[in-house]
């Protein structure tokens, strides 16, 4: 007797979770063509991100409403300089959040915008820390980085849908930890897929996303620090 959904279970993992598991041969059929992998991400991701974007966006509305209800935190009045009085004031006439049935639809146009911003930011990344590192001398081009940040994110998208527990009461916090673990290591699984397209070794691959996240921390470090350079020298 066959088990009900075995099929588009076994399916998930072959295409999904598997490579997950062994990074190492996960790209190592011949890639498809550019349009495909694209298409081919987009139906896999654009759906959980829509789901994890629907559930932070409801979170927020309820915390936010929580927060204009029940005034402000015991530990913004203890602050140095701090006016209880003042800090219930303003938020008494903080202005009523906007039902979610007016934000949602936007998401449909949010969401997957940001998808492709976040699929081109990384391709752009990962390329450069790829030149950085030497492992573009096969001289394939920026359109091989796209196809393989495609592949990889389409994979990698799996991590959306686990993290999804975090929204669980309970769950969310015991989980906390191993899904910070969990997106690091689908940080460094693009690196498999630059290594394969590229033809460059394993370590320049990876090592193209550890270059990626310390040319962008700090670049915010950078920001962060002119900011502050900035708000001291204001009058």
């Amino acid at each position: 007797m066959e088990v009900p959904f075995a099929a588009p279970v076994r399916a998930l993992f072959l295409t999904l979770v598997r490579p997950l598991l062994r990074p190492g041969g996960a790209f190592a059929d011949a890639p498809p063509p550019l349009g495909r992998a694209l298409l081919r991400m987009l139906a896999v991701w654009v759906p959980l991100a829509l789901a994890n974007a629907a559930l932070t966006v409801w979170r927020a509305l309820q915390a936010y409403g929580e927060l204009r209800r029940s005034g402000p935190p015991d530990w913004l009045e203890r602050l140095p300089g701090a006016d209880p009085e003042v800090l219930w004031e303003v938020f008494r006439t903080l202005p009523a959040p906007p039902a979610f049935g007016r934000i949602w639809p936007w998401l449909l146009l949010v969401v997957p915008i940001g998808v492709l911003g976040t699929w081109f930011h990384h391709a752009v990344w990962d390329h450069t820390g790829l030149w950085l590192l030497g492992g573009l001398k096969e001289r394939r081009g920026f359109r091989t980085s796209l196809g393989a940040e495609a592949e990889a994110l389409r994979m990698a998208a799996l991590g959306t849908l686990i993290g999804l527990l975090g929204f669980l009461p309970v769950l969310g916090v015991v989980l906390a930890v191993p899904l910070l673990l969990l997106d690091g290591y689908l940080w460094l699984f693009r690196g498999f897929a630059l290594a394969a397209r590229h033809g460059c070794e394993l370590w320049r691959g990876v090592g193209a996303t550890v270059v990626h996240a310390v040319l962008l921390g700090a670049c915010g470090l950078g920001l962060v620090a002119m900011m502050l350079v900035l708000l001291g020298t204001a009058p």
